[in-house]
């Protein structure tokens, strides 16, 4: 299932400079694996103001890519952190992992066969 609404996408990016796009979205790839370890190092130490705080920042980058349904599960994060609803961060963590990934390879992919490089 994509996770980028294209259309959403494009239109967000029409006025954007190629580079300005590219830049983008190589700064979610390369801070992919690093932002997710840190919330899952967040979740495990209970640390829920650094929780809040990285799930916050982590879905402000996604809103850029119009990838609602990973932002939605930053969003709940974010959410279960600010009113200290423990009990489900870990599943909701655990259903982030498989969409943000999905995010990261169309990213990939949408790099290598457009003509933004």
């Amino acid at each position: 299932m994509a996770q980028i609404d294209w259309k959403q996408f494009n239109e967000f990016f029409q006025y954007y400079d190629k580079e300005i796009i590219t830049l983008v979205i190589n700064i979610y790839i390369e801070e992919y694996d690093e932002r997710m370890s840190t919330l899952e190092k967040n979740i495990l130490d209970k640390d829920l103001k650094n929780l809040k705080k990285n799930s916050h920042s982590f879905k402000g980058v996604v809103l850029n890519f119009q990838a609602p349904y990973v932002a939605k599960l930053l969003q709940s994060l974010e959410d279960m952190a600010e009113e200290k609803q423990e009990e489900h961060i870990p599943e909701t963590f655990e259903e982030l992992k498989k969409p943000s990934k999905e995010l990261l390879n169309e990213l990939v992919e949408y790099l290598k066969t457009s003509h933004l490089r």
